[in-house]
């Protein structure tokens, strides 16, 4: 049976084979769920609790059938058995790790969590008795943490710095439950720090004046008793300093503070802050909210967390640097393990640009390499990448993350480059450093293929070739430039080779012939183009591939439709285009729906379905947006502008036409270029156009010559298109 992981601690997450599963819809998620933290459960319970809100008994017994179906499909059929009284369970032999269970024998497993919440952030609409379960499960798995972290504070062997952390988690699930702070003050008291276990007793004090206007009750009050006692029954050293003033002591957190902060290579997280700099609770926050107030930093809420940062950029060197090499050294490092240790409990994407940082910054070079390469690989295939590899779509859960952190992407790549131009000339080809140049080599080439930046990536692929000769991957990015830039002739010679270096058994047959497809089709012959296509789909969806590759099968149908639209065959293209649509269906990949939605628009446009080409061209056009890439972004922006012209808002269509414009600068593409000079020619000469919408348009056209593009273009198929295109 196949390996499962199941993290239902925090935020929900499923591994098989160490692969980041996805489930099709919520409610079939939710029965696995309930299913794995209880092992059994009635049919009909199960139809009751995730249909029974919604559905009628016909309709929730078809949806309990369809959810059992993929959860076996995904996990395998035996994954679940059931027995003669309709009870469905989890089979005793199925290979299951579940964090919630291997807490009980490995409290380690607990560390370094945000929150130990049952399914954190999930849950099943209109479903009234699942919800009532997580609440019930929330409960119970916070009493077993609890009872566990005693039992660990009662052995002899105590990892006192665990109970810690668990203590303060579980008190930031529930700030009212006494017995946590008790545990907390318990721990405090059996390290000799009698003044930490008072600071959580007075915080327990304030929280419950406050917000319920009462007082901690009569045991941890003794306990507080106890400990109070203690601590003025030990006697001052002879000779000791007396302490410091209040204020002393808040210019020293002050300074503690900042000097964690600038730690951080973007902002610092509160509860990440709270934890490196291992202050008390009460003097932290008056710490931060006197830097605040200062203005010497800056606080911002996002997504229901606090983060904080200096002003400018350069206040934070200042601090940073005012600290010795050595200090530097091994906070960083502290910080690498530390997140080092949170991604492998909970595979969470956006900390690898956090260990690569502070891994390169503590001088292990190569740690930072390795989490580098791997947080970029995803950074591409997600931002970049049209149909890479994918490998059960692990890399696509954390989309909107990586798209978002281009502030981080941009000082990585920044970084990449300094060291780039630093040893390139002087680099020994036998140390490290060439495996590194190597890596940041093939990373830059990769992004600027895509930006694009051509002349920056000839430059670092001449590079690479210096170092490895012509290796697959560079004959794979010399191969996008020709197809991005209309080279017909040269990427079906690169295919070609791609092609001869592939084993014949290999699915990277199906990724050279799907390019030689292309390349085809770039030239105009079609029927070459159809029979590269096919093939290349074909090894994709064999049974040997398709886990990984199947989603390239869609982008080969595309472009099969692709040759049935230019050659009027639209029957064809319409049904090739909806078989892109349904591989890609289920795939978390916005880079490879965005061409698909794009060509299916430009087909429902060409048959003069407008209605339903807006449709899938403002899709592509919304997720354009989202994307670093350039290929065909300026076709959609056209096609979008013509569709608003149509509609009459001239206005709308001029601001689409305007981005075709700038998009065809930048992509070179021929075809792309002639298409915009052919809507700007067709709309400032039609008497429908208002004069101020014409004016525009004169002002911010780009300045391409429509016989020297459309001599580039090979093909004579879309040379007849182009001509005969037409606004209205």
């Amino acid at each position: 049976m196949e390996k499962v992981e199941v993290f239902l601690l925090g935020p929900p997450r499923v591994y098989i084979n160490k692969k980041r599963y996805l489930f099709p819809y919520g409610r079939a998620e939710g029965m696995f769920y309930y299913l794995v933290t209880k092992g059994y459960e009635n049919k009909q319970i199960l139809e009751d609790i995730f249909w029974g809100d919604k559905y009628d008994e016909e309709k929730a017994n078809r949806n309990y059938r369809n959810a059992l179906y993929h959860i076996r499909k995904a996990f395998g059929k035996d994954f679940l058995i059931t027995d003669g009284r309709q009870q469905l369970k989890i089979n005793p032999e199925a290979d299951l790790w579940i964090d919630l269970e291997e807490m009980k024998g490995n409290l380690e497993i607990l560390s370094g969590k945000e929150n130990f919440w049952y399914l954190d952030h999930f849950e099943v609409k209109e479903s009234s008795q699942f919800e009532s379960f997580i609440r019930q499960k929330r409960v119970e798995t916070a009493e077993k943490i609890y009872s566990l972290a005693e039992e660990e504070l009662g052995g002899e062997k105590c990892r006192l710095d665990l109970c810690e952390e668990i203590c303060k988690n579980l008190i930031s699930m529930d700030e009212f439950c006494e017995k946590y702070y008790q545990l907390l003050m318990r721990l405090y008291e059996k390290e000799g720090q009698e003044n930490r276990a008072e600071m959580v007793y007075r915080e327990l004090k304030y929280i419950l004046e406050q917000e319920l206007d009462e007082v901690p009750g009569e045991e941890i009050t003794r306990l507080w008793q106890k400990i109070s006692s203690a601590k003025e029954r030990k006697s001052v050293p002879e000779g000791e300093k007396p302490r410091l003033y209040k204020q002393e002591i808040q210019s020293e957190i002050c300074e503690t503070l900042l000097k964690w902060i600038s730690m951080f290579c973007d902002r610092a997280e509160y509860r990440k802050l709270k934890y490196f700099s291992n202050i008390e609770e009460d003097l932290f926050v008056e710490g931060i909210e006197s830097l605040v107030r200062r203005g010497i930093i800056q606080e911002e809420e996002e997504s229901g967390r606090i983060y904080y940062s200096f002003p400018l950029e350069e206040e934070r060197k200042r601090v940073y640097e005012s600290l010795s090499l050595t200090k530097r050294k091994s906070l960083h490092r502290l910080m690498a393990k530390r997140f080092e240790k949170q991604f492998f409990l909970g595979k969470n994407e956006d900390i690898l640009p956090k260990i690569s940082y502070h891994y390169f910054k503590s001088q292990d070079r190569e740690k930072s390499d390795f989490y580098l390469k791997e947080y970029l690989s995803r950074y591409l295939t997600i931002a970049h990448q049209y149909f890479p590899v994918l490998h059960n779509y692990d890399v696509m859960y954390n989309t909107e993350t990586y798209l978002n952190n281009k502030k981080q992407i941009a000082f990585i790549y920044e970084q990449m480059e300094k060291y780039v131009e630093a040893y390139k000339e002087s680099v020994n080809p036998e140390s490290f450093e060439k495996d590194r140049l190597e890596l940041y080599l093939t990373m830059l080439v990769q992004s600027y293929v895509k930006i694009p930046d051509y002349e920056r990536s000839w430059e670092y692929i001449r590079l690479l070739e210096e170092l490895q000769g012509i290796t697959e991957e560079i004959l794979k990015q010399k191969a996008f430039i020709c197809m991005d830039t209309y080279q017909a002739d040269e990427l079906l010679c690169l295919s070609r080779e791609g092609v001869n270096r592939a084993a014949d058994t290999s699915a990277e047959q199906g990724f050279w012939k799907r390019l030689l497809g292309i390349g085809y089709i770039l030239k105009g012959e079609m029927e070459k183009g159809r029979q590269e296509l096919l093939q290349a789909a074909e090894i994709f969806l064999s049974k040997e591939w398709a886990e990984e590759w199947g989603a390239n099968a869609a982008v080969a149908y595309s472009w099969l439709g692709e040759i049935g639209r230019l050659t009027k065959d639209y029957d064809s293209a319409m049904e090739y285009y909806r078989k892109s649509l349904d591989i890609n269906a289920n795939v978390h990949n916005i880079s490879g729906k965005t061409l698909l939605y794009l060509h299916m628009g430009k087909g429902l446009f060409d048959t003069g379905n407008d209605k339903m080409a807006e449709r899938y061209i403002k899709a592509a056009v919304q997720s354009f947006e989202h994307l670093h890439v350039m290929f065909k972004r300026s076709s959609a922006y056209s096609y979008e502008a013509v569709l608003l012209f149509r509609k009459g808002d001239f206005e709308g269509g001029a601001v689409y036409l305007e981005k075709a414009g700038q998009s065809a600068v930048y992509s070179r593409d021929p075809f792309e270029r002639c298409l915009y000079i052919r809507i700007i020619s067709l709309i400032t000469k039609s008497s429908a156009c208002p004069c101020r919408c014409r004016k525009r348009l004169e002002e911010n056209r780009q300045a391409f010559s429509e016989k020297e593009e459309q001599a580039k273009i090979p093909s004579l198929w879309e040379r007849k298109y182009l001509d005969q295109f037409c606004i209205f």
